[in-house]
């Protein structure tokens, strides 16, 4: 079995693997998907958080976020806190200075949670600040990093990436979060928390599908929105594929009694064909739905393997949902690997704080 849609005999959308397309071709739900025993294995795996915290409102509101939302309901999830100082600067604010933000992190986690699930990491700058953070996430093996979006320079440029979070992006071998929002109260704490997911009929797209899966919890509503062409007004072979490839992952989650899926049975999925306005980007187009839900997490996805064939860290279309949209944004990090290889070489026991 390759592919939920093999599992599941239909979708609500009506298609079945036997199907032909309109055009009379075979239908392939393979296209786009990652391999079964590695979506467990990713929704399995224990939830590892990076925190870099620099002080900025943004990273100081994902960190209290974090603690007070996604470490106290998830007794399996381990948060490291790393700063990365520079003893060279002077006439810092404050908050910015690494005894402050010591004393801040320390005393939140010691009153909060478990020593075991937890970690600080102080560091002083040897080389650049993006480097030193990448080089971390594979020391820890972290699933997902957390930055803020403006760092402590504040809002410049609303469509420019700081130097930081670009070499993460770039080069950092896992998930990021990044946040927009400046202070935690802004974030859903006791109500569902609404992810938009921006798909295609790609394995980056599956796993920013699986991310927002990963990062749920019961009741969450999950919109999963493809932006159709303006004036398209039927589904198009690639559309009904990607229609029936989600409505099927959909139906797998209610209809699992055991195993890794069913933790996530509970959330609420929706399946949106977004029509694209005149004059309108697809980035628009997303973000306009986002913002007409009220969404908290915009998710996006990215192949790691762009770097490496000399193109940028993340896709003209994700990127520009990054910098047009003003909610935090998960960029989900797709490294194309056999499930034999990730269950031999990448997930590792999830206290490694021992």
């Amino acid at each position: 079995m390759s592919d939920f849609a093999q599992q599941r005999p239909m979708s609500k959308s009506g298609w079945r693997p036997e199907d032909q397309s309109r055009a009379g071709k075979p239908f392939t739900p393979i296209a786009g998907w990652i391999d079964v025993a590695l979506c467990q294995a990713l929704l399995a795996a224990p939830l590892k958080l990076l925190v870099a915290i620099d002080g900025c409102a943004e990273s100081t509101a994902a960190f209290d976020f974090l603690v007070g939302d996604m470490l106290l309901r998830e007794r399996d999830t381990t948060i490291e806190v790393l700063h990365i100082f520079d003893d060279g600067k002077v006439n810092l604010r404050r908050e910015h200075t690494k005894d402050a933000i010591k004393a801040y992190v320390e005393n939140k986690l010691m009153s909060s949670v478990s020593s075991k699930r937890y970690r600080m990491t102080w560091k002083q700058k040897t080389a650049q600040v993006g480097d030193m953070i990448c080089k971390h996430i594979g020391d820890v093996d972290a699933s997902f990093v957390c930055m803020g979006f403006f760092g402590r320079k504040g809002k410049k440029d609303l469509h420019m990436l700081t130097s930081n979070l670009f070499e993460v992006l770039r080069h950092g071998r896992c998930s990021a979060i990044i946040f927009k929002d400046e202070d935690a109260s802004m974030m859903p704490r006791d109500c569902p928390t609404k992810f938009v997911v921006s798909v295609s009929l790609n394995k980056a797209a599956t796993k920013a599908f699986l991310d927002a899966l990963h990062l749920s919890k019961p009741g969450d509503e999950i919109h999963v929105v493809y932006v159709r062409g303006y004036l398209e007004d039927e589904d198009s072979d690639y559309t009904a594929e990607l229609r029936a490839k989600y409505c099927g992952f959909f139906e797998g989650l209610q209809e699992t009694s055991t195993g890794v899926l069913h933790k996530f049975h509970d959330r609420q999925t929706e399946f949106h064909m977004i029509p694209k306005q005149s004059r309108e980007t697809v980035p628009q187009a997303v973000v306009r739905y986002a913002d007409s839900i009220e969404a908290d997490f915009l998710v996006v996805g990215t192949n790691a393997m762009r770097v490496e064939k000399g193109k940028g860290p993340v896709g003209s279309i994700s990127l520009q949902i990054c910098m047009e949209t003003e909610r935090n944004v998960v960029v989900a990090n797709w490294i194309d690997l056999d499930p034999r290889v990730y269950e031999k070489h990448i997930r590792r026991p999830s206290n490694a704080f021992g």
